[in-house]
């Protein structure tokens, strides 16, 4: 398989989450590759990497951005290196936003920005996602405990990244290009590590904003293909109803987790990406409901029934018809059990934000953020959506670990090898 799957396909769903084919052994001591049944994982979009090309079609708002333009393929997500000068910000933000395009219903890049995912099927991907810096990744981490009890890149283990920007998928009747080849190669990845494992069933792990969308894959496929393919579906940390930190990032802004880079610089790429409204709270029941105020100001409170109105208040009224169309029919009510053997591995005991408190009524000011339970990102009411109505269900919770540690910190892997092994 090549090592570069090329795409010219919105970012928003270009940085594909890594999927990783491998199987666990019966202990924590390494096992030969015919014992292990195979795993796929699929990180969130922290751990991903995306090259861009610049055709003849791209504006550049300044020469600067244009500099590369016509020279080939280079690391757009994440190049830690290049982000450091803050020169290079406003056309990092320019190439990574998505346009969504009401004729057609869906997302693209802007014009003249092509992407790619480099080291689609390899757990190469999952090492450093800046070449330029070796210490990167927090999914190396686990990928070398996973080699230490047997798992080999491209025998028992395989890898693919998604385009970020984009790769979320869409409601019935509604398109998504990129969401849709996403779940294609997951489905293509399932089939490739059971056939490379002698036909046996397929473990897959996932991380984070991976969870939701592995569930798509699930909840799409007929019975006999889940029951011959699917042995396990062990998410970590996954926002099955979305987060209050999505509220305020879309007045804030993300700067990836990059503390050099000004989040704000940043704010209308990260609006136009799907995946921004992905992450905001869900209204159901089962989640934040539409009773608790999540953001509160002096004249009203908002909560995530409320989301339409608040979009509407942070001047970001043309998410409105997307947020409608495209994520509520997802995410708005119970999500539908994905029919396999489930071991839902969630972070309790860190203080995660649950309320957005103004003074005033400018939404614009910062505000005072009230922690709750959770892992530091996901709030355990989002965590826990789908305890009481999936069937084959198995909850995990780790104390005192961060969202990220989920996958990187020594006990959380303990833990979370331990369940994989249970699978098998």
């Amino acid at each position: 398989m090549s090592s570069f799957m090329a795409i010219s396909l919105p970012i928003l769903v270009q940085l594909l989450p890594l999927l990783l084919v491998a199987a666990a052994p019966c202990s924590l001591e390494a096992a030969a590759p015919h014992q292990l049944h195979p795993i796929v994982l699929v990180p969130g979009y922290a751990t991903n990497e995306l090259d861009v090309r610049l055709t003849e079609l791209y504006r550049p708002s300044s020469p600067r951005c244009g500099e590369r333009k016509g020279k080939g393929w280079f690391r757009l997500y994440l190049n830690y290196s290049a982000l450091q000068d803050p020169a290079n910000v406003p056309c990092f933000a320019e190439q990574m936003t998505s346009v969504y395009d009401t004729a057609s219903n869906d997302y693209f890049n802007v014009p003249g920005v092509e992407t790619r995912v480099p080291f689609f099927g390899s757990t190469q991907a999952f090492r450093y996602p800046d070449p330029d810096r070796k210490n990167f990744s927090y999914m190396n981490t686990l990928v070398e405990r996973l080699e230490k009890v047997g798992y080999r890149d491209g025998e028992t283990m395989l890898n693919t990244l998604v385009k970020r920007l984009n790769t979320l998928v869409a409601p019935a009747g509604h398109p998504s290009r990129v969401g849709n080849a996403f779940l294609r190669a997951l489905k293509g990845l399932v089939e490739r590590a059971s056939r490379l494992n002698g036909g046996r069933p397929v473990t897959i792990v996932t991380h984070s904003d991976g969870g939701p969308l592995t569930h798509q894959l699930h909840i799409r496929q007929p019975p006999a293909w889940r029951q011959r393919f699917v042995r396990r579906f062990v998410p970590v940390a996954a926002p099955w109803g979305g987060i209050v930190l999505g509220m305020a990032t879309l007045v804030s802004g993300n700067n990836y987790g990059l503390p050099f880079v000004d989040a704000r610089a940043l704010l209308a790429s990260g609006r136009s990406q799907q995946t921004s409204l992905w992450l905001l709270p869900s209204p159901s029941p089962a989640v934040f409901g539409t009773a608790q105020p999540l953001v509160i100001t002096k004249s009203r409170n908002y909560s995530a029934g409320d989301v339409a109105d608040y979009l509407v208040a942070i001047g970001f009224g043309e998410a409105v018809g997307p947020y409608e169309s495209r994520v509520l029919p997802l995410f708005g009510g119970y999500l539908p059990p994905p029919r396999v053997p489930v071991t839902n591995i969630v972070g309790v005991g860190v203080g995660t934000t649950e309320r957005i408190v103004y003074s005033g009524d400018d939404l614009d000011a910062t505000p005072a953020m009230v922690a709750g339970d959770g892992d530091g990102v996901v709030n355990l009411a989002s965590a826990l959506a789908v305890e009481t109505k999936w069937e084959d269900y198995r909850l995990v919770k780790v104390s005192n670990v961060t969202h990220n540690d989920l996958v990187a910190d020594d006990q959380a892997l303990d833990i979370l090898i331990q369940e994989i092994q249970r699978a098998s």
